[in-house]
């Protein structure tokens, strides 16, 4: 049985309509489920044991190169088969990939692997015809017997697209999503937060309940509850602002309709003792309980070595002390405006965020829930904290990877972000001024999520540190605006 090389051709850019969506990246680039889809492929690859390695063709003028990589990683360059695919279709279904990988052991001619009427892949028998065919393949001009197989969707159709970049949604490992082409079912056995989640829409003010998917079909039985949502064929925001297809523009139309919900949201007058009671618990308790929950982890002995030697801080404690003391400084005396409770989403972050700007359309998804009206209010500043996160704090460049944690010659870590968010946070800014808002307060409370978060998100531990370095971050950028 012979061994195969797969040939990753990422060369076709994405059409115009799918670059609204991810930017300048290429199809192998794309980011789904936090993984890109060229890794995605990868790590399917690696499973069949009968493949060799994964070669990755970015443009014609490494053509010459793959040719030279294809007999380097032949065992037996006459006895290795080559799958050739094309970046563009993504896995629909990896049970019928990987029979197609088995086949190509065992072919002694040229076959295609077809997506409905287009070539998918291109099965050779050799290294050598690979190599030979190879300027044919790249323009997808070689003709073969075509095999079926239903392993492919064509992502080169923006339906498909969207489709299958939709079907990622983050849910936590307690949730399980389903559904087809026209509706989502969400279900988990925590039955109180389905349950609240539910309940959260119908509790809403009708001028609020615009801004929000629609559930229905509440179903409770003893394991479990579910409920269904109309499927909106959008992306969420956190998936284009990572491939760099937000521009600063699109950003100001997309902040034009959050501010105006945010202006819109019911709220109700309370004391100043009741605003602090409300700020503190969020803020603060909920912190400190976090920081309890994290000493707990084995990797929290490693994290607090790893500040004490890479930052100016001497513990993990030393910076949520530093939060305390920038906390009791910014949060100074309530402005009116701000003694009262306001109806909020509670997760006010981009990957909550379904947007179209064709269709000028902005959906809001996955509330905090509530059993009863009470549970809708929150402070005026949680929901621009979450937003913040998103914006000026790279919340999704963390989730999707793309940073960096490096020790620089002088033993002090850098963290690196794979975005210049500078000109968001510029706009961003504006937006707060223009509706009375302190960015300062607003970057405090988003260290404080940052810090909140690490215990939760253990599954990551290097992702876990980035954000610790982040809140670090934040708090030096909250501590230049006090002295200014």
């Amino acid at each position: 049985m012979k061994k195969v090389i797969v040939v990753y051709d990422d060369s076709l850019k994405p059409n115009k309509e799918i670059r609204t969506i991810t930017g300048d990246k290429t199809y192998g680039e794309t980011i789904f489920k936090r993984v890109t889809l060229r890794d995605r492929m990868k790590d399917e690859i690696a499973k069949n044991k009968n493949v060799l390695c994964m070669l990755t063709l970015t443009d014609s003028q490494n053509a010459e190169k793959l040719k030279v990589d294809l007999i380097s990683n032949a065992i037996d360059p006459e006895n290795t088969a080559v799958l050739y695919l094309y970046s563009n279709y993504g896995l629909a279904d990896t049970k019928e990939f990987q029979n197609l990988l088995t086949k190509a052991c065992y072919i002694n001619d040229v076959f295609s692997a077809g997506c409905g009427e287009k070539t998918a892949a291109v099965l050779l028998p050799d290294v050598k015809t690979c190599a030979a065919k190879l300027e044919l393949l790249q323009e997808r001009k070689v003709t073969a017997e075509q095999i079926d197989t239903e392993a492919f969707m064509d992502l080169s159709v923006l339906g498909n697209f969207l489709t299958f970049i939709t079907s990622g949604f983050d849910a936590r490992f307690f949730n399980a999503l389903a559904g087809d082409e026209y509706t989502v079912t969400k279900r988990s056995t925590k039955i109180e937060k389905i349950k609240s989640e539910y309940n959260f829409y119908y509790l809403l003010p009708e001028n609020m309940k615009m801004w929000f998917v629609m559930p229905y079909d509440y179903k409770e039985d003893k394991d479990s509850a579910s409920y269904t949502m109309e499927r909106f064929h959008m992306t969420d925001i956190a998936i284009r602002f990572v491939h760099g297809a937000v521009s600063c523009e699109e950003l100001s139309d997309i902040l034009d309709k959050l501010f105006y919900f945010v202006q819109l949201r019911k709220s109700k007058p309370i004391d100043d003792a009741t605003a602090k009671e409300v700020a503190d618990e969020l803020y603060v308790n909920k912190l400190l309980q976090r920081m309890e929950d994290l000493k707990k982890l084995p990797e929290y002995a490693q994290f607090d070595s790893l500040i004490a030697m890479g930052t100016k801080y001497d513990s993990i404690d030393a910076i949520v002390a530093h939060y305390r003391s920038l906390y009791d400084k910014v949060r100074g005396a309530y402005p009116e405006k701000e003694k009262k409770l306001v109806v909020g989403h509670g997760d006010l972050c981009f990957s909550n965020i379904l947007y179209s700007r064709e269709a000028n359309l902005l959906k809001l998804i996955d509330p905090k829930g509530a059993l009863e009206e009470a549970d809708l209010y929150t402070d005026p500043y949680y929901d621009l904290a979450k937003l913040s996160h998103s914006i000026c704090g790279c919340y999704d460049f963390f989730n999707s990877g793309l940073y960096q944690i490096t020790m620089e010659r002088d033993m002090k870590l850098r963290l690196s972000i794979d975005t210049n968010p500078e000109p968001y946070m510029d706009i961003f800014k504006k937006y707060l001024e223009k509706n009375g808002y302190s960015y300062t307060k607003v970057r405090l409370y988003e260290a404080s999520l940052f810090l909140s978060m690490l215990p939760y998100h253990m599954d990551q531990p290097g992702k876990v540190f980035g954000f610790l370095l982040n809140a670090v971050r934040i708090l030096e950028e909250v501590e230049e605006c006090t002295k200014s």
